[in-house]
């Protein structure tokens, strides 16, 4: 039995997930416009080809996630474990590293 969500092709726009797992998941060309996810297990979970427009992730592991050719405006995330998590195959520790850098 797998214990993994699979969803392809589908209108999640608005929808809210809180103290769910979502571990191992697959999303695959989904629409999550303002999509709010909180308190959220989401450890090797996988976006690929996903509108997160203006969705939030608050409280949420994202550690072993990828995000690939994703829709990003305006996504916020807070409070999260991003431990090895990438989007479109760059660690995003390193993207955040590189962005306090530019700062100084």
């Amino acid at each position: 039995m797998s214990d993994k969500l699979q969803i392809k092709d589908q209108a999640l726009n608005g929808s809210d997930f809180k103290s769910v797992s979502l571990k191992n998941s697959q999303f695959q060309d989904v629409d999550m416009v303002d999509t709010k996810i909180v308190d959220t297990n989401m450890t090797g979970l996988t976006f690929e080809n996903v509108n997160l427009t203006d969705a939030t992730f608050d409280d949420v592991n994202l550690s072993g996630a990828s995000i690939n050719a994703a829709n990003l405006t305006g996504l916020e995330i807070t409070n999260a474990d991003l431990t090895d998590a990438m989007i479109d195959g760059i660690l995003i520790t390193d993207l955040i590293a590189a962005y306090e850098a530019s700062q100084l």
